[in-house]
């Protein structure tokens, strides 16, 4: 986190992280976070994720048009 706060969803518990934090997501965890006022997070992704080197938005992320 470099700045703001944030609260995250990490397989079941919930932890309000702010800015210095730092949080190890293991792969296959299940996880969520809100940002409730101006955020900046940095994520990185080792091995580095396929979907969101090619550009865009990954599958998941894009909004269902109905």
């Amino acid at each position: 986190m470099l700045k703001g706060r944030m609260e995250l969803r990490l397989d079941g518990e919930r932890r309000l992280l702010n800015a210095g934090d730092i949080v190890i997501i293991p792969g296959a965890v299940e996880h969520e976070a809100w940002s409730r006022e101006d955020t900046e997070v940095v994520d990185v992704f080792a091995p580095p994720r396929q979907d969101f080197l090619v550009g865009g938005a990954p599958a998941y992320m894009r909004e269902i048009k109905r």
